[in-house]
C-alpha cells in the first residue's frame, strides 16, 4: 500500500471524525480496529497498513482485534455492542450488507449500528487453483465440473461473504454444481488450497498473490477478464447511537 494512499485515510479519517471530537473529547483512549477475519487476509492487512500512520496522526494507539467467525458476523456483533464512542471500529466489507439478508438471526442492524467513515480500498478478486491441480483454464474446470458434479469444490472466507456470493455466482452461470467449503478466512483457505482439500477459490488478490509469484497458485482469471467482475469494498465502520445522528450523516457523506 503507497505512502500516498494510507495519508489519503488518515486526512479522510480525520475529517470525518472532526464533528465527533468537537462534540465531545475524542480520542480519549485508544482506538480498537476489529478485523472480523484471522490475521493474513486483505481485510486484516488494510487495518495493519492503515494503523501505524492513524495513531501518529490522532495521538493515541491504535491496535487491531481480530475476531473472526460466521462470515464475519461475529466481529460486527462485538462493535455493534461496543460504547458508541468513536474508540471500536469495525473494517467491514462488502459481505457485511450481504450477512442482512443471509443470517435471519443477527442480534444488530447492519443500517442502524453503523455509519460509514470512509472507504479503505478497492480489491480485485481472483479465481485460483493449486498449482498441483490438473486445470490449466476456466473452461477445464468448468468441464470437469459438468462431468463430476459436486466432485469440485470451492473455499470462501465464510457463509455469505464475498467470495460465496462470486462461487454461487459462478455455479449459476455455468451451469455446474460443485461444493461450497466455509472457512474463518483467507489464511486456513488458503492452507487447502495449497494441500488440495479445495479445487479453487475466488479470494481477494493480497493473500494469494504471494502464491502465484511463487508458482504456489496459479490464476485462472481475475477481476474484470471474467463474469465475477466483483471487487471487495472495505470500508471502517463506527458504531453512533441514534442520539449522534447528525455525526451519521457526516460519517456517511465522508466515504
Amino acid at each position: 500500500m503507497s505512502s500516498n494512499f494510507k495519508r489519503t485515510f488518515v486526512f479522510t479519517a480525520l475529517s470525518a471524525f472532526a464533528g465527533l471530537a468537537s462534540a465531545q473529547a475524542w480520542p480519549t483512549k485508544t482506538v480498537t480496529i476489529v478485523v472480523p477475519f484471522p490475521a493474513g487476509g486483505t481485510t486484516d492487512v488494510l487495518a495493519r497498513a492503515i494503523s501505524n500512520k492513524l495513531s501518529a496522526a490522532i495521538g493515541q494507539p491504535v491496535i487491531v482485534d481480530n475476531k473472526p467467525g460466521a462470515g464475519a458476523t461475529l466481529g460486527a456483533d462485538l462493535v455493534a455492542k461496543a460504547t458508541a464512542d468513536g474508540h471500536t471500529l469495525l473494517m467491514g466489507a462488502v459481505h457485511h450488507t450481504v450477512a442482512s439478508n443471509y443470517y435471519k438471526n443477527l442480534k444488530y442492524s447492519f443500517e442502524k449500528d453503523f455509519a460509514p467513515i470512509t472507504t479503505v480500498a478497492l480489491v480485485p478478486n481472483v479465481m485460483t487453483v493449486s498449482a498441483k491441480s490438473p486445470y490449466n483454464s476456466v473452461k477445464e474446470v468448468i468441464a470437469d465440473a459438468k462431468a463430476n458434479p459436486d466432485k469440485l469444490a470451492y473455499g470462501s472466507n465464510g457463509n455469505g461473504t464475498a467470495q460465496h456470493m462470486i462461487g454461487t455466482q459462478f455455479e449459476m452461470e455455468t451451469g455446474i454444481k460443485v461444493l461450497h467449503v466455509p472457512y474463518k478466512g483467507s489464511a486456513p483457505l488458503t492452507t487447502d488450497l495449497l494441500g488440495g482439500q479445495v479445487t479453487m477459490s475466488f479470494d481477494t488478490i493480497t493473500p494469494v498473490l504471494p502464491f502465484i509469484k511463487e508458482g504456489n497458485q496459479f490464476a485462472l482469471v481475475r477481476g474484470r477478464q471474467s463474469f465475477f467482475d466483483k471487487t471487495s469494498c472495505s470500508i471502517a465502520l463506527s458504531r453512533l447511537r441514534s442520539a449522534t445522528s447528525r455525526l451519521s450523516l457526516l460519517f456517511s457523506s465522508s466515504s
